[in-house]
């Protein structure tokens, strides 16, 4: 029953007297009701109260019934709210004009009280069940998101694991794959690249080597230079990286693909797989190489000592003979150029809580 509903109307009319004639009755079937003399009035009301119906005449100063009708059938907030336009019974062009604005029913003026009841009655009713259709819809978009999301983290907890092996065949330890982590997100931060592209390379970047599960374990821990043919199948751990984890639809695993596949390649052409230059290498693969290569510097290996800070960054910023600084995006040196105690930072703090 409608009296049992305690909705809010919100009567739009410059009349005081058809105003008053509204409220009376409104109130009498038990309504709340809010009263405007205009449509700017009318538009303000509805975004800042909890409005149910709305009851409106056409013809009025300031904002007129279709330019209010048209604002708040644009407006995400209101306009679900139903909307009852007020017109004369041969006013058809105004009906058609309403219609194509959005109205969703007109009453005819003069007030038939017993007609405007039902009419209320029906359009409170529709307006429930649009409201529960609506919420539904919500709570199932957020059930799917909920589901997606437990999917997605299941999926890249089985590749970090997958990881985990290459770790272990090349005796490096989770602490390289954590500051390769916040060294890559730190830089895509500084380059302001967004918080989302900055929390997938966090964790896409810790999958950079995951197609070394691929190479030999004689050749992962050789004590020494490798071959010339040692270091050809070695090379290939970045396609083995990008065939393990292509073809997915999850953002953060298409950047995976693509850091394993071009981590290597450098600036100005040296590197492998492909001899990519420039910005033909991905952004994301452009900030993992350098992160890597600190990370490599700092780091004790079978075949030699770690480097302090200090050193690791004179061969970033200045070359040794195997490194230089062509090797590097630019800008993604000149952030190490600036932030390079942050890297030290990184690299410490992993270490100590280890």
């Amino acid at each position: 029953m409608i009296e049992e509903r305690k909705a809010t109307i919100l009567i739009v009319d410059d009349d005081p007297q058809n105003r008053m004639l509204l409220r009376f009755f409104c109130k009498k079937w038990g309504f709340d009701v809010v009263e405007c003399k205009n449509g700017a009035e009318a538009v303000k009301e509805a975004n800042e109260k909890d409005i149910d119906i709305i009851l409106m005449d056409l013809m009025m100063p300031k904002l007129d019934g279709f330019s209010a009708l048209e604002v708040l059938k644009n407006n995400e907030k209101t306009k679900y709210i139903p909307v009852i336009i007020l017109t004369a019974a041969e006013d058809t062009e105004s009906r058609i004009k309403g219609i194509e604005l959005g109205a969703d029913d007109f009453f005819t003026k003069p007030i038939n009280i017993h007609e405007l009841k039902l009419r209320l009655k029906n359009s409170l009713k529709l307006k429930y069940y649009n409201d529960t259709l609506k919420n539904y819809n919500l709570y199932l978009e957020n059930e799917l998101k909920k589901k997606i999301s437990e999917v997605k983290r299941a999926y890249i907890d089985s590749l970090y694991r997958l990881t985990k092996i290459a770790e272990y065949k090349d005796r490096e330890t989770g602490d390289h794959l954590k500051r390769i982590g916040y060294f890559s997100k730190e830089v895509a931060v500084r380059l302001g690249l967004g918080s989302e592209f900055s929390e997938n390379i966090y964790h896409a970047s810790q999958m950079h080597d995951i197609g070394k599960v691929g190479i030999p374990e004689k050749i992962l821990q050789k004590n020494g230079s490798l071959t010339q043919e040692e270091f050809e199948i070695m090379k290939k751990h970045t396609i083995i990286g990008a065939d393990i984890l292509k073809g997915s639809h999850i953002s953060v695993l298409q950047m995976a693909e693509k850091i394993a596949k071009y981590h290597h390649e450098k600036w100005n052409g040296e590197g492998y797989p492909f001899r990519l230059k420039g910005e033909s290498i991905p952004l994301s693969a452009r900030i993992v190489a350098l992160a890597d290569i600190y990370d490599a510097l700092r780091s004790e290996r079978i075949y030699k000592p770690p480097l302090t800070h200090q050193q690791a960054t004179e061969v970033i910023l200045n070359g040794d003979n195997r490194t230089k600084p062509e090797h590097f995006d630019p800008e993604v040196l000149n952030i190490f150029r600036k932030y390079h105690r942050t890297f030290e930072e990184i690299y410490e703090t992993v270490r100590a809580v280890s």
